[in-house]
């Protein structure tokens, strides 16, 4: 599975600026034929309190192919694994602070569709469920809980962890009930599909 870098630089931007600025004259005269001029410059860094950091994140999340069901009355879950983890954190303080990963759709908004989704590339009407949970595969059973069971209340989408510590994962689980298909025509959905998870990372106070 391929996976991609969120990098951040919190707080204040590690940067650094020189400045050139002439502030007074010196003369030089018959009598005073020589003197000095004292050139300054400036080099800011990260200042107490910065913190930088690097969430790596799936790049591609595949499900593979998906069968429609022979039963329509029965359940037939597809699932997939995925990683989110925390490869840097300069600066944290981690007994208050926590980089926050939220995630969503999408397409999803507060006050809109919050479900998640893969579409048809060719007919985007055509497009199915999908359910995230922050424990893999081998760990589900019936009493696990994804992580959208509650109304999503703000743009950053549902919270998936707070990261405290480098090193530390999120080996999640995405799935799909294949009994979906059982509502078309298989000759109506054949072809690709996609859709897009979209992570939010943040810092926040614990």
């Amino acid at each position: 599975m391929k996976t991609k870098r969120i990098i951040s630089v919190a707080i204040a931007a590690v940067m650094a600026a020189v400045s050139a600025v002439s502030v007074s004259a010196a003369q030089l005269t018959e009598s005073s034929q020589s003197g000095q001029t004292e050139v300054k410059a400036r080099i800011e860094g990260a200042q107490p309190g910065d913190v930088s950091y690097i969430i790596t994140i799936p790049d591609v999340v595949d499900f593979g192919t998906l069968t429609q069901p022979a039963d329509s009355t029965k359940d037939s879950y597809k699932t997939v694994d995925y990683t989110v983890s925390l490869d840097k954190a300069e600066g944290l303080d981690a007994d208050t602070q926590q980089i926050s990963v939220y995630v969503k759709d999408e397409n999803a908004s507060v006050n809109g569709d919050q479900e998640f989704y893969i579409a048809n590339k060719s007919d985007p009407t055509k497009k199915f469920k999908y359910q995230v949970f922050d424990v893999p595969s081998a760990d589900l059973n019936y009493s696990t809980i994804n992580i959208n069971r509650n109304t999503m209340t703000q743009a950053a989408g549902y919270f998936l962890k707070g990261f405290t510590t480098v090193g530390e994962e999120v080996n999640g689980s995405l799935v799909i009930n294949q009994v979906q298909l059982c509502d078309y025509s298989l000759a109506d959905i054949v072809g690709e599909y996609s859709g897009y998870m979209v992570f939010f990372s943040t810092i926040e106070n614990q």
